[in-house]
């Protein structure tokens, strides 16, 4: 029963990719690969056969981008880091899979203004593998004893959209690296802005104390992730990490889906 119900959704809501529009089901990855130079990992995505858990469990496709246009997505090689720290400050490795694109964007566009929770899934699967190699290679830090923390929303904006979508990746990402989420340590005390309306200088203003620490105790010691779908001046990331150097943490990463080009 539950696999006829999944064949008539897919019948009822069609697939076409969030970025060009086309139906998904046109496209070949078999052809798509061999026609573009694609990563070993891109292939491994492609092939994965992604799904998500909508409707009480009905199992309905993940795809939310054509092959074409997920081959589109610039990869981000390596760890970055936030623009603006001042000296002596604590180091804050910035790592992501993608570079910030029109297909990157089409996508958060849609998990946060749409109700795309579709889009968690396959979005999780590339920051789990971006974040499994940070860790992998700060293995001597003891990083897997680390707590992700995503962004909070204010509660009157959480409440209007039904969702966190930082929260929403964050749990994608703990589930496939089997780590843990805690969405107590932060808090946001003002209902700023959406930050995409804002130019750099008013970004900053926007979000200057905006966060705070809510239980900062469970981040003592710890390996602190903060997660977040997009970072593009820095300007959140910063207030949040602001907050967070009070409780004290060993140390502090960011990990979101896309940056901005250094």
């Amino acid at each position: 029963m539950r696999g006829f119900l999944s064949f008539l959704l897919d019948c009822l809501i069609p697939r076409s990719c969030l970025a060009c529009g086309r139906g998904i089901g046109s496209f070949d990855p078999v052809a798509v690969s061999s026609a573009t130079r694609m990563t070993p990992r891109m292939e491994e995505f492609l092939d994965s056969g992604l799904r998500t858990e909508l409707f009480a469990g009905i199992s309905v496709s993940a795809d939310v981008l054509c092959p074409g246009c997920w081959s589109k997505l610039e990869l981000a090689r390596g760890e970055g880091r936030l623009a603006g720290r001042s000296a002596g400050a604590m180091d804050v490795p910035l790592v992501s899979p993608f570079h910030t694109s029109d297909e990157l964007l089409a996508l958060v566009r849609f998990l946060k203004f749409s109700g795309g929770r579709s889009v968690v899934p396959p979005l999780g699967w590339w920051m789990a593998a971006a974040l499994g190699d940070y860790l992998g290679k700060a293995a001597e830090r003891d990083s897997f004893d680390c707590v992700l923390v995503p962004v909070p929303l204010h509660p009157t904006r959480e409440k209007s959209r039904g969702y966190n979508q930082a929260a929403l990746l964050a749990r994608e990402v703990a589930g496939r690296l089997g780590l843990d989420v805690d969405s107590r340590i932060l808090k946001r005390t003002r209902n700023t802005k959406a930050q995409s309306t804002l130019d750099r200088k008013k970004r900053s203003e926007n979000v200057c104390g905006a966060f705070g620490l809510g239980r900062g105790e469970y981040a003592a010691g710890k390996n602190v992730i903060l997660m977040d779908d997009l970072v593009t001046t820095g300007e959140t990331a910063q207030a949040c990490i602001a907050a967070l150097e009070s409780a004290s943490p060993r140390s502090i990463a960011v990990l979101a889906a896309g940056r901005a080009r250094d």
